[in-house]
Parts: structure tokens; sequence; C-alpha cells
């Protein structure tokens, strides 16, 4: 006997668990060493926003290959970020090396979305990706939203079919 009210729960657990809230957490760190790239820089405007990487903890743990717990552990933060959205960054540097940098753009949830931008110039690659779900800024695409949606599916096929 098939239960289709199973299915109609599900459905409702599912949009309980994945509805956002106003605000999210970001994980926050970076491997940019902030006095040496401020230095660099000469735009103003480029200048006042890159200027809030002197606020973020330092950790060589905050590579482009994030494992969480050993993150953690060396001194990365997850801080709330107020209306906002988390964002990475990566700068690959013309010789190889890679420096990331994790945060929240706060008060920015209406005005960016979730969206990698490539730019490519003569000093390296830069990569910025912006996500709107807690911790999302780790790097890792399939979230536990997603694996919710497709549980739910898949509960709702098998006992609606």
């Amino acid at each position: 006997m098939k239960f289709p009210a199973i299915g109609v729960l599900a459905s409702v657990f599912n949009l309980f668990l994945v509805a956002k809230s106003q605000d999210v957490r970001c994980y926050t760190c970076t491997t940019i060493d902030a006095n040496a790239m401020l230095s660099e820089v000469s735009d103003p405007n480029w200048l006042r926003w890159l200027e809030n990487v002197r606020y973020v903890p330092f950790s060589q743990k905050c590579i482009d290959y994030f494992e969480v717990d050993l993150a953690l552990r060396d001194g990365v933060k997850s801080s709330e970020c107020s209306r906002g959205v988390c964002m990475k960054m990566i700068f690959q540097t013309k010789n190889g090396l890679n420096h990331v940098w994790r945060s929240c753009i706060p008060n920015a949830k209406d005005q960016i979305r979730s969206d990698c931008t490539k730019i490519t110039s003569g000093e390296g690659n830069l990569e910025v990706c912006t996500c709107d779900g807690n911790l999302c800024n780790a790097g890792s695409m399939f979230t536990l939203k997603t694996f919710y949606f497709l549980v739910t599916c898949f509960i709702c096929f098998n006992y609606l079919s």
C-alpha cells in the first residue's frame, strides 16, 4: 500500500529545511599577505574593499582544497553574515602560486547572486565565487540542501507512482 501523504510530508519537510533565512554563516580566512598585497594596489575603490582582508584570520589551511576540520583547528573562523552572501576568491599568480580569501559580503543578499566570475590578466588569474547558503564557501558544490532535495524527489517518486 502506498501512502501519498508521506510524499507530501516529505516535500513540506524539504521546504522547511531549505528555507533561507536572511543571515548565513561564512568561513573567513585567507592565505594572502595583506600588507604586501595592499602595498601594490593603487585604485582607491579596490583598496577600500581589499582593506578588509587585514581582518580575516590568516591560515595556510584556507587553501583551495579546503578541509574544514583541519582549517578550523588552524584558526579559520565561521562568522555570521548579516543579509549577505559568502565569497571565495582565488588569485593565481603567473608563477602558479594560489592565494585564497574566504569571507562574507554583508548586506549583499539582494544585489549579488550565487555565481563565479573569472578574470585573466597579465598578473595572473582571479576567480571570485559567491553563494548564499550556510558555510557554502568551503568550495563543495554539492550541498546538504541539494541532498535533501534529491531525497525528497526520490521519496515522492516512489510513493506517488
